[in-house]
């Protein structure tokens, strides 16, 4: 469910709130061999059947039309391969014309930089120019020949009120082209621009008559049980499917019970299971001829679906993969796979569809080690599977028409190419992928060459947020003016992958550790791989500053093998448990050694002052964090034991039994309420009910973990911290890459980041002039689009150690503190801190193993507690599990040896 559930956030928080993206996503670095730009000697080729506009690009029976980096459009013959830009001008210097970054359009008739769609059929090529689209005037469709040039405007959409639209798909069969758009708000008859709320923008289709350009708009209105969408509903067309009398829609969509507002305010792990719960998919059919909506149909719980002509392809939700014929025939439905989980897990396979023919259904299945999707051919006669190709290069298909699929072939991340297969001879067994040029392979080792340059110092960046170019060149700036030899550059490096980060990135020369999951230790994997570069002699030499930034104990948590490869992450939580007391108990006495349970329960128990919620469990003691009352550590779901140093399953060990027993224990007594949970598996209701109940200051004890939030410190007369055994921690860590070819100036580079204040405050805030203010010491009077890409560059580095503090920050977020903290008498260290499990085969164990394992996390709300923890364990306990504690236990015991 997680990672479904991740997946979805992406798409609609990051996708379906700002989806134009997508528009011109599918794009060309470099003009690939073989391209030709003797586009007059072109024979024009007539596209009959359906043509589609997906993704950016067009597609049809005859090739695919794509745009560029710069937005000039290209052709792909399918049937020779040949790639042509789309341009009949005499001498045209095409996109070597147009100056780079430059907004203006220049006279290419190629330069599609002011089209919004575009779409093939017959021997014209028809397009949606971007003015006047969402503008208080009608959009317009136009068509030119499909070698460029005879440019002709054929229609006006103009209805009674304008709009502003956003077109995603178009499909045509030369009898109807029908388009889907989302509208995000209208004009007025003043002409004055009416934006809808982020959540409550528009979706549907026209459906346009080719004979006469006749037209009619068309709203998604009502769910699949023909229900009123709610008022935050905001439905998304992601898909279509053109038949001869009507259009299949496969669509996005929030239930009524959807609160926009609501969502922004929960804290991200609610985020996802907030969505989980108000996302749905559903198939909508539409009549061509009137409209209507004729059926719909609930497509919840699935991983991927795809149209291909009259069928669907569909990997649903425990990892089943099935083709089905959703229009003409009798209904038809193929079972390519059949999951092991047997409809009790959520599960994803890897499978994508690609193509059903009469013969076959054709299908990817994802290969994780390898980054990579492997090519099959289900038979429809035999019921037998064939691999087809096992690619060194990621073959991605985009669309699939009646003779060719058209695909990405991705060389590397920045490098990749458009091909047409020909489904016959895929079908056959007979096509041969592509294989990387010997002319590519020597341009890619020059551009390494020319890319890695010795006087640069490379920082690897594992998401797409970057320091700005003028931060950069501040930086840069700076250190020229410092004295020192080298300059430094960021990249996105974004594979999780040691190996492959050595083959995609051979430039980079600082990088974040890649991070671990609950369920793997990905960070502490990489660090043992050897692309990280031991960094104790130069900690202990030139690197001092570095070493004096963090305690001795925080070094020792990023310990590998006896060896420190990585800085400490400075935006993980470095605080552990604490207990707050209200107000309300203000001048009782013992609330300072007040730093047990036991002793929680002697002072509630003790007390006259009343509260309608005596005890408050926050959700931040979720995922292993109550560990600190079971003197363990916690670990990929095992309780490592401080005193025997053995590995127990986490519910398991008595000695987590025992915090979920007292906790049951206070909630038979009323002292928790029944609407109290901690398990991030828990509904949205329980982080509002959270935040509620503290605000409204009628309780009497909160218990949380990590900083203490400003609603607890203004509601508390004491907060207390037990004392916090500091365990093993590499996640977000970041070293210097062992190939680095300036590991010295990578290593300095590394130390200005974590101890030079100005470094770090271009790092993670950009140039401050018309951006931010520093006042009294800390970072204020940032827009909140600032905050959140603040947020993520402190993820992306974990400098802000040295950076001047967030007005947010609080009392924790200040470098000082955290060290007094380490530094103090309660912290402690782990007997087992440095040691750093392997997951080995156990990874996709652990992740059904956790995700189980955190619906436990409220088991104190149990009836019987003893039957159904006793049921819980034994369920939990399986032998892969056993397999895996025991593991860790001789894995313990080497790192002892």
């Amino acid at each position: 469910m997680k990672q479904r559930a991740r997946v979805k956030i992406f798409v609609l928080l990051a996708g379906i709130l700002c989806l134009a993206f997508l528009v011109g996503s599918i794009v060309v670095q470099n003009l690939p061999e073989g391209f030709s730009q003797q586009s007059k000697e072109k024979k024009e080729t007539a596209f009959d059947g359906i043509s589609s506009y997906v993704m950016g690009a067009a597609y049809g029976s005859s090739g695919e039309y794509y745009k560029s980096e710069n937005d000039f459009l290209y052709y792909l013959d399918a049937s020779t391969g040949e790639k042509s830009i789309v341009c009949t001008k005499t001498n045209c210097e095409h996109e070597a014309g147009k100056s780079e970054g430059s907004l203006e359009r220049t006279e290419c008739e190629a330069d599609f930089s002011h089209i919004s769609a575009y779409i093939p059929h017959g021997n014209k090529l028809y397009y949606v120019p971007a003015d006047p689209l969402g503008k208080n005037a009608p959009w317009e469709i136009w068509e030119q020949d499909l070698t460029g040039g005879g440019q002709k405007k054929i229609v006006e959409i103009d209805e009674k009120e304008n709009t502003s639209i956003t077109i995603f798909n178009i499909q045509c069969d030369g009898l109807y082209m029908v388009v889907s758009f989302e509208e995000a708000g209208y004009y007025n008859e003043k002409g004055e621009y009416i934006e809808y709320d982020s959540y409550r923008t528009k979706a549907g289709i026209y459906i346009i008559n080719m004979n006469d350009w006749s037209f009619q708009r068309v709203y998604l209105t009502r769910d699949e049980k023909d229900n009123a969408f709610g008022k935050d509903a905001r439905p998304y067309i992601s898909q279509i499917s053109l038949g001869s009398e009507d259009v299949s829609l496969y669509c996005l969509y929030y239930d009524e019970n959807f609160d926009g507002k609501k969502i922004n305010k929960l804290p991200e792990k609610k985020q996802i299971n907030y969505l989980d719960k108000h996302l749905h998919f559903m198939q909508v059919d539409v009549s061509l001829s009137d409209g209507e909506m004729e059926n719909a149909q609930s497509f919840d719980e699935n991983h991927d679906f795809v149209y291909a002509g009259n069928w669907c392809m569909i990997q649903d939700y425990y990892g089943n993969f099935t083709a089905k014929q959703f229009r003409g025939g009798e209904g038809n439905s193929i079972v390519v796979y059949h999951s092991p989980e047997n409809e009790e897990k959520e599960y994803d396979s890897g499978y994508r569809g690609v193509a059903v023919t009469e013969r076959s259904v054709l299908y990817t299945i994802y290969d994780k080690k390898r980054d990579v999707l492997d090519w099959y051919r289900y038979d429809r006669e035999t019921g037998q599977s064939e691999c087809l190709a096992k690619s060194e290069a990621s073959v991605v298909p985009q669309y699939a028409t009646n003779e060719y699929v058209y695909v990405m072939i991705f060389w590397s991340d920045d490098d990749y190419e458009h091909y047409a297969i020909p489904l016959k001879e895929l079908e056959k067994g007979k096509y041969q992928f592509p294989e990387k040029s010997e002319k590519k392979k020597i341009q890619e080792k020059q551009d390494i060459k020319n890319n890695d340059p010795e006087d640069t110092v490379v920082w690897g960046v594992q998401s797409n947020q970057l320091p700005s170019a003028n931060a950069v060149s501040q930086i840069n700036h700076y250190l020229k003016k410092s004295g020192y030899d080298f300059k430094v550059e960021f990249i996105s490096a974004l594979e999780n992958d040691p190996d492959k980060l050595a083959q995609k990135y051979p430039q980079v020369d600082i990088l974040q550790v890649p991070s671990s999951m609950v369920y793997n230790n990905r960070s502490a994997d990489a660090l043992k791989s050897g692309y990280y570069e031991p960094l104790s002699d130069f900690l202990d030499n030139g690197g001092k500053k570095l070493k004096k930034r963090f305690s001795e104990t925080e070094w020792k948590q990023v310990e590998v093998n006896r060896e420190i490869y990585s800085v400490p992450s400075s935006m993980l939580d470095y605080e552990g448990i604490y207990i707050a007391y209200n107000k309300k108990l203000k001048g009782k006495d013992g609330f300072k050694e007040a730093d047990t349970l036991e002793k929680v329960e002697k002072i509630v128990s003790g007390t006259e002052v009343k509260a309608k919620y005596p005890i408050i469990l926050l959700n931040s003691l979720e995922d292993g964090n109550l560990s600190g009352f079971a003197d363990s550590d916690y670990c990929l779901g095992l309780a490592l034991d401080h005193q025997t140093k053995k590995s127990e399953l986490w519910y398991e060990s008595k000695k987590v039994r025992a915090v979920y027993e007292r906790f049951h224990t206070w909630y038979r007594r009323g002292w928790l309420s029944e609407e109290n949970y901690i398990s991030s598996t828990a509904g949205e209701d329980t982080a509002a009910w959270e935040q509620g109940t503290l605000q409204s200051g009628d309780w009497l004890v909160a218990i949380g973990y990590g900083a203490c939030s400003e609603d607890i410190q203004k509601m508390s007369c004491e907060i207390v911290r037990p004392k916090q055994t500091v365990f093993s921690k590499a996640n977000m860590s970041t070293g210097v890459a062992s190939a680095s070819n300036c590991k010295e100036q990578a290593e300095k580079f590394l130390e200005l980041a974590y101890t030079d204040q100005k470094i770090a405050d271009l790092m993670l805030y950009g140039v401050q002039k018309g951006n931010y203010q520093v006042k009294d010491g800390v970072v204020s009077n940032y827009s909140q689009e600032l905050q959140t890409t603040f947020s993520f560059l402190r993820m992306n580095f974990g400098n802000q150690i040295a950076a001047t503090p967030l007005d947010t920050d609080g009392e924790s977020g200040k470098s000082e503190n955290r060290r007094k903290y380490f530094q103090s008498y309660n912290v402690t260290e782990s007997p087992l801190i440095g040691f750093q499990p392997d997951a080995g085969d156990y990874e996709k164990d652990l992740e059904n193993y956790i995700n189980a394992m955190r619906k436990g996390e409220d088991i104190w709300h149990a009836q019987n507690f003893d039957r159904e923890y006793d049921s819980m364990v034994k369920k939990l306990a399986t032998k892969r599990m056993k397999q895996y504690r025991d593991d860790v236990e001789k894995q313990i015991k080497a790192w002892e040896g």
